[in-house]
């Protein structure tokens, strides 16, 4: 009998006549067609997740830095100007709301930086001697030379002392002199700066003051032969090339001086630049100029609109025709993200004089469709006019005082509620917002309730004011919008999700393949054995057909 390989017989269908290969092919696919297709719509599903959220993030980045530049892009409404900019500059410093004004100016004197220099020496790498040298900070009576009897009072600022040894350079000296100087007022500038100049001839060294009559210096020289020395007890044997000095000015006829060249406090939310000496008065003007303002509104409208109509375009969903859908109708996150930024736009901004303000103050619109508009630029006049805080409320954070002798110190963003908080300073004791607050170094914190972090110095032992602490409406906005796009934030951690559930998937797919070839293999073996049966079965009646023929013949 004629033996047939069970491949051969599975393949061609000998014995039966049937397409084995078909009907193997037909039962695997019945039996792991649900898995398999369960298997291949999750993997699609995350995959549309990863690249829609990764887009979503990018996109949401993209805003967030738009959000930046627009904040920075506006002033708040007024813009100030001087007939003579060669004498000085009138600018709005956004520190908080300013004010029409038109007013004459005379500059007399400049300020100026108390600065000393010597000894000469031949080299920036010649030594300086071992010696400690201290410089203090206040008010000389007169230049101090040896007996003189003059006397310093000291400002309060911290004494700095650096230790030069043997070997220690000229250029060393500077350097340990900078490295040890502090901002010991905090007002951004370190008290002292210590540079090495060349007279033409020899290189000494030179220690400049912050600016001001109250900041000169008194130096102290423990060395035997003092050359670095400028105070009562040895002498100046450092030599004054410029006295320390305030600025002079008046103002409509009002004489005032302050420490600086760079005025603040003069107007709210101005700051004047003095350049230069005048013997004739200038004016300085501040006008309403919205112009800005409402460009960078316009602008914040715009691009808002854009990253909600893509987020949109991702969610929507059709009942009718699903294939028409979004790619992610249905996910909470996408949800979440767009209630964010619709609740943004209705979310009362905090801590602004005459508070709070909404979005809505300036002429911001949202429509039923929950895009903005912005199509209205009088209200925003109306509501600055009325007051002018409504448009710093958008653009700027601030935490001011109502008070001068109440100084904003410190606020803790984490802690610190934007809010208005009166501040009550009775004796020694001191509370914000009705919190008491613990004093560290001259600072008065709050350190619990909704003005937790916000830290005060005062200057008066019996006062009342309010501390104005604010986030403005940009920075809430890239607040929320920080926590998605963030590296570990929510879009992060759902794109790692999906990333992770893929690379199981792809395991299961593997594992699904091999259980597929198994069957295949089961269901071939035992077509074969039917085949070969078959076929066996067909010989044998052959046989019997040929020898039942031979008899009848």
């Amino acid at each position: 009998m004629t033996s047939v390989k069970p491949e051969i017989l599975s393949h061609l269908g000998i014995g039966s006549g049937m397409d084995t290969t078909r009907i193997v092919d037909a039962l695997v696919d019945a039996e792991v067609a649900g898995t398999k297709e369960s298997l291949e719509k999750e993997v699609k599903e995350h995959e549309t997740d990863i690249s829609a959220f990764s887009k979503i993030r990018s996109n949401l980045k993209t805003f967030n830095e738009n959000l930046k530049l627009i904040q920075n892009s506006g002033d708040l409404g007024y813009q100030g100007a001087t007939s003579d900019k060669t004498i000085a500059t009138f600018e709005s410093n956004g520190d908080t709301a300013a004010q029409s004004i038109n007013s004459s100016l005379t500059v007399s004197t400049l300020a100026t930086a108390h600065t000393l220099t010597g000894p000469s020496l031949a080299s920036t790498n010649s030594t300086v001697g071992a010696r400690t040298i201290q410089i203090s900070f206040g008010t000389w009576s007169a230049d101090p030379t040896a007996g003189g009897g003059q006397t310093h009072t000291s400002n309060g600022q911290s004494t700095i002392s650096v230790t030069a040894t043997s070997s220690t350079t000229l250029l060393q000296l500077r350097d340990m002199i900078n490295t040890a100087a502090t901002d010991s007022d905090n007002d951004g500038s370190k008290d002292v700066t210590a540079s090495v100049l060349y007279d033409g001839t020899n290189y000494m060294l030179s220690l400049k003051s912050e600016f001001g009559a109250s900041n000169e210096m008194k130096v102290t020289d423990n060395h035997a032969t003092p050359a670095y020395a400028y105070d009562t007890t040895d002498g100046a044997k450092l030599t004054q090339r410029v006295a320390g000095g305030n600025s002079s000015f008046s103002v409509d006829g009002i004489s005032m001086t302050r420490s600086s060249n760079l005025v603040d406090d003069l107007y709210p939310g101005m700051s004047l630049q003095l350049l230069k000496t005048s013997s004739d008065p200038i004016t300085i003007t501040s006008e309403v100029d919205l112009t800005k303002a409402e460009d960078a509104i316009s602008a914040y409208v715009e691009t808002y609109n854009d990253i909600y109509r893509s987020l949109e375009e991702l969610r929507k969903f059709n009942r009718d025709n699903p294939e028409e859908s979004g790619v992610l109708a249905g996910s909470s996150l996408l949800r979440s993200i767009m209630t964010e930024l619709r609740e943004s736009n209705a979310t009362p901004i905090n801590g602004y004089a005459g508070g709070p303000y909404y979005l809505s103050s300036l002429g911001v619109k949202t429509n039923r469709d929950g895009l903005l508009s912005f199509n209205d630029p009088s209200m925003l006049k109306k509501h600055f006019d009325n007051n002018a805080e409504s448009l710093r409320s958008f653009f700027k954070n601030q935490i001011v005082s109502t008070n001068p002798v109440i100084e904003p110190a410190v606020y803790n963003i984490a802690n610190s509620v934007p809010g208005s908080y009166a501040v009550v300073v009775s004796g020694g004791s001191v509370s914000i917002g009705g919190v008491a607050a613990s004093e560290s170094g001259g600072v008065h914190t709050a350190g619990s309730g909704d003005p937790n972090g916000i830290g005060v110095t005062v200057s008066a032992s019996d006062t009342t004011g309010t501390i104005h602490y604010g986030r403005s409406h940009l920075t809430l906005l890239q607040e929320k919008l920080e926590a998605f796009v963030k590296y570990d934030g929510l879009i992060s951690s759902k794109v790692r999700n999906s990333e992770k559930r893929l690379s199981d998937l792809a395991q299961n797919q593997e594992a699904l393949e091999i259980r597929i070839e198994k069957l295949r293999e089961r269901y071939r073996s035992q077509y074969a054995a039917m085949e070969s049966q078959i076929a066996s079965l067909n010989e044998t009646g052959d046989m019997l057909k040929a020898a039942f023929a031979q008899k009848d013949n």
